[in-house]
């Protein structure tokens, strides 16, 4: 049969076409064009390329593609004396596909059980090809090119459709234009002979990956644990390749990144990718991200296509799966779930490209139950942790560095020595604040580090002037005030409250809060004469009912609950005592103010509103010292700071600060 097809070719008797020569624009010219390409096939040899492209898909029916089936299962009989060869090729997938959606006829008249199977070439026989082609070009390789284009093509293995032969094609075209390129640069030692620079410029990076991980992971922070697992598995691979072992079967290709946001899943998994292309087990270094939306369908029987659709698009590249917990939730989502391991064990996708499942540590642990088969189909755990408070303040000063080192061409000076030479006060202070936000739910790590760096960036440039005389100077009050806004801003976005701050130096779990104990008191308002009056006297069972608007300790702030520091005298105690019954006393005034204002008339509720006004100014100011000293971490148990004479000290009695200090 070969030597048929080689003879008739020698003699013009081959005819080629592709699925769009059959198809017509209009009803009717699909049979008629069909019918002539078929006849002028007598006594030759008719090759349909692609031919599945002549089957619509089983989502639409193409009216014009179905004619074209029906005209060859009615012309072609395939019986003793037809004087006509036909031959449909394609890919095994695709045609196995087509047959079984079409004229039934088709099948019988192209019986796939003797249909020619064509499997992809082996790398001896790679080799072999690439020496008949570089012949045939007048051109040689040296020894170290060739193992560098045997390489190329056993990672491109891992892309859909290897082009086999046709891959050789392309890498040589390549490198006849990259020679060309040394040469007139007097680069290239041979005047017709491919060096591997010819074929990949980086073609060492393998023997240099020992380096890779460290430069790939620089400026990064808190990320050593992964700098060791990614080393790790490069010295696997080196010594398995010095025993002549194949590496992939010691290397794990799916994984779980388990940790809270901001601290580097993506990042990470993007780094992954060009280690595992250096080490030969990717085509390339591309990350497809994706959510577990993207797995999901929207109804019966599209989840099991949309995960291989997604699959396949990342063969050879890395695939990661953001919020992947998600896969648990929903009968189609676990539809999602067992498909995707499923596929993982399957030939076309086992080795050949990195699964990673991303998302908090609960929910990815919930999500393992869901699947017997998921912890087994992903052994391999990478857990990333938040940033500390120091690490933050490296990570904020890198980031502040990699900004000046920017402008230094805009003839800018930027002054980071605030950062860069910290004195031990406002490094202790800002450490405090890192220590205070990691405390809150919405914090992201590091991702919230870069976002406060370019606040502060944005808030300096917006003087103009000193920046017109070359200068930008980052203050330690400018980034002092930028963290504080970031924590107000992020306390107010949920219920989480603010814990009193540690000291940065030492940062000692804190006490569990407890409530402090008050008489109540009796708020009673005489609106003639604008005056409150407080009844120390505590209310009887019936007059405590839920309706009335009461104001008790109970009501404030949590705090720790204050027990006498070790060397407070008494006199220092008894007048911290009467100061926090001062501050009670004042705050039920205000609440009594409060409930007068909307039972008074229009005369007394002005008065009313005036005195209002003043109070919230002074509370608004008095709130903001208060917040200040709670983030200095002068008091380590985290007491509440009460206005005294002078300054302010903590309910404990053992720490003041005066005003001048807060000043």
């Amino acid at each position: 049969m070969l030597l048929l097809i080689i003879l008739l070719a020698n003699r013009t008797k081959v005819v080629l076409k592709n699925p769009s020569d059959f198809v017509g624009s209009a009803l009717g010219q699909s049979e008629q064009q069909t019918k002539c390409i078929l006849a002028a096939a007598e006594g030759k040899v008719l090759i349909i390329d692609e031919a599945y492209g002549l089957y619509g898909g089983s989502s639409v029916s193409d009216p014009y593609k179905t004619a074209v089936v029906d005209t060859i299962v009615a012309e072609v009989q395939s019986v003793p004396g037809d004087d006509r060869c036909v031959l449909l090729l394609g890919y095994k997938d695709q045609l196995e596909e087509m047959f079984q959606n079409v004229n039934p006829g088709l099948s019988r008249r192209f019986p796939l059980a003797s249909a020619f199977q064509f499997d992809d070439f082996d790398q001896n026989e790679l080799d072999q090809i690439l020496d008949s082609k570089l012949k045939q070009q007048a051109f040689d390789i040296t020894d170290q090119a060739r193992t560098v284009v045997l390489d190329m093509l056993d990672r491109t293995r891992n892309r859909p459709n290897f082009g086999n032969a046709g891959e050789i094609d392309i890498l040589l075209n390549a490198a006849k234009a990259q020679h060309q390129t040394r040469r007139s640069q007097g680069l290239a030692k041979y005047a017709s002979k491919f060096e591997a620079k010819d074929f990949d410029e980086e073609f060492d990076r393998a023997a240099r990956s020992d380096t890779n991980v460290k430069a790939l992971f620089e400026g990064t922070v808190g990320q050593e644990a992964v700098v060791a697992l990614l080393e790790s598995y490069q010295n696997t691979v080196r010594t398995m390749k010095t025993l002549d072992l194949d590496p992939k079967e010691n290397i794990p290709f799916s994984f779980l990144f388990r940790g809270p946001p901001g601290t580097g899943k993506t990042t990470t998994a993007r780094k992954m990718g060009k280690v595992f292309y250096d080490m030969g087990f990717l085509a390339t270094a591309e990350l497809i991200d994706v959510s577990a939306t993207d797995l999901v369908g929207q109804y019966v029987g599209q989840t099991g296509p949309k995960v291989q659709q997604l699959l396949d698009k990342a063969l050879g590249k890395v695939l990661f799966i953001d919020e992947a917990y998600r896969l648990g939730e929903g009968h189609f989502a676990k539809e999602a779930m067992d498909e995707l391991v499923d596929c993982t064990t399957k030939t076309r996708y086992h080795k050949k490209l990195v699964i990673i499942l991303a998302g908090y540590e609960k929910d990815i642990n919930n999500l393992m139950t869901t699947n017997p088969g998921l912890t087994s189909r992903f052994p391999e755990v990478v857990d990333f942790r938040g940033l500390q408070p120091e690490e933050c303040f490296t990570l904020l000063t890198s980031l502040m560095a990699m900004q000046k080192t920017k402008l230094i061409g805009k003839n800018v000076n930027m002054d980071i020595s605030s950062l860069g030479a910290p004195t031990e006060q406002f490094k202790g202070d800002i450490l405090s604040h890192f220590h205070r936000l990691a405390q809150l739910d919405n914090w992201a790590s590091a991702r919230d580090v870069q976002t406060l760096s370019k606040s502060i960036f944005n808030k300096a440039i917006q003087n103009k002037e000193i920046l017109q005389r070359g200068e930008l100077p980052i203050t330690g009050e400018l980034i002092e005030s930028e963290c504080l806004s970031m924590i107000t801003e992020r306390n107010s976005r949920g219920d989480t409250k603010l814990a009193p701050a540690s000291p940065s130096r030492r940062l000692v779990p804190e006490p569990q809060c407890q409530t402090l104990k008050s008489p109540r008191t009796t708020i009673k308002m005489t609106l003639a004469q604008n005056q409150v009056a407080i009844d120390a006297d505590p209310p009887s069972e019936e007059e405590a009912t839920p309706g009335r608007s009461e104001l008790r300790l109970a009501d404030k702030p949590k705090y720790p609950t204050p027990k006498r520091d070790a060397g407070v005298t008494d006199a220092v105690w008894e007048q911290l005592q009467r100061d926090q019954e001062a501050e009670l006393r004042q705050e039920e005034e205000y609440q009594a103010l409060l409930q007068a204002k909307d039972k008074a008339t229009d005369a007394e509720r002005d008065n009313i509103l005036k005195r209002l006004l003043e109070e919230e100014e002074q509370r608004k100011k008095e709130a903001e010292l208060k917040l200040k000293l709670a983030m200095m971490g002068k008091c380590p148990m985290g007491f509440e700071w009460i206005k005294q004479k002078g300054g302010y000290r903590c309910a404990g009695g053992s720490h003041f600060m005066s005003d001048a200090e807060l000043k």
